[in-house]
This record gives structure tokens, C-alpha cells and sequence, in this order.
């Protein structure tokens, strides 16, 4: 068997660094959410930092991700992230919000904001991500690659195609097309 570029995280890892944050805690439940949209949804750190709560179709359970380059993707908010999600908006992020004093329009439209009241940035998920990486005994380095490539090969592992996981993925087919 060949070797893999980057380290996968087992499905037992994933989990343990999901609920690794105390989600007693306001900050935790947030950190929880985050590496659970990082996981389930396989997103970049700069999608998760521009996601905003008109994003989340709870009616159509679709989350739609805005990447750096290229166009916008939706993914299926399966139930892990869907109650995962919902559990952080009803308990956390407006206890988050009136934490951080001031309300700002972008603050009022981010789903992740800071203990500052700011909108979370790629920086804080790196934080989340190493404290929680190392905090949940996961030995491997942990950041968004790992997740987002470990989410698709347990994917593939439990026999999802491969132009599905693309999709997902929001990468392109050999022909150089988005797949859609």
C-alpha cells in the first residue's frame, strides 16, 4: 500500500478531538461546532471564517461554503453537524456575541465569533485545532487539511464514490469542470 501525502486521522481520533472542547462551556461548544463543520463538511479555515447564518438552509439541511478562489459549494448538514450546529446557536454564539461588548453587521452575520465579540479568523482555527489536536491526545498534526482529507477518506472507506467526495470537496473533474 502506498503512502498517503498527509496524515488521516481514524474516525476514532476525529471524534475524540470533536468532543474534546468542554461543551459546558460557551467557548468550547463553539470550538466544538468549528471542528465539527471542519469534519463534516470538510471546509477550509476560510470557509469557516466567512460562513454566516444565512448559510445554513435548515429546510433543505444544505450548508453553503464560500472558498477563497473559486466558486461557492453546498454540502449536506448531516445530523452530527446539524445538531452539533444547532446546539452552539442556541447556546453559545449569542452569549459569544454579548461577551465580546460591541455588535457590528458582520458580527450579527457570522456564525463564529470570538470571546473579543469578533468574527472568528483563520488564526483562532489554527488555535482551536492545535489546542484541541493536542488536548484530545491525537498524535498526528492537526489542521484543516487533516480533517477535510481524513473526512474523505472515511468516505471512500465506507464506499461513497469517488465524484461524490468531489463534489464535496468542491474539486474539479478531468476535464477541468467544477462537478456538480
Amino acid at each position: 500500500m502506498s503512502q498517503l501525502p498527509v496524515e488521516i486521522l481514524s474516525e476514532e481520533e476525529v471524534q475524540r478531538l470533536i468532543a474534546h472542547p468542554d461543551a459546558a462551556d460557551i467557548f468550547g461548544l463553539r470550538d466544538a461546532a468549528i471542528l465539527s463543520v471542519l469534519y463534516y463538511a470538510a471546509a477550509t479555515a476560510a470557509e469557516v471564517t466567512t460562513l454566516n447564518i444565512a448559510d445554513i438552509d435548515w429546510n433543505d439541511g444544505i450548508l453553503r461554503l464560500r472558498p477563497d478562489l473559486g466558486r461557492p459549494r453546498q454540502v449536506l448538514i448531516e445530523e452530527p453537524l446539524a445538531a452539533m450546529l444547532n446546539h452552539y446557536l442556541e447556546e453559545s454564539r449569542k452569549r459569544l456575541r454579548a461577551h465580546g461588548g460591541g455588535i457590528d453587521a458582520g458580527v450579527l452575520r457570522a456564525v463564529f465569533v470570538t470571546n473579543k465579540g469578533h468574527r472568528v479568523g483563520v488564526q483562532d482555527i489554527r488555535q482551536i485545532l492545535g489546542a484541541h489536536g493536542k488536548g484530545a491526545g491525537v498524535e498526528a498534526s492537526v489542521n484543516y487539511n487533516t480533517l477535510r482529507l481524513s473526512r474523505a477518506w472515511h468516505l471512500r472507506e465506507a464506499g461513497e464514490s469517488p465524484e461524490k467526495i468531489q463534489r464535496m470537496l468542491g474539486a474539479s473533474g478531468r476535464s477541468g469542470r467544477r462537478l456538480v
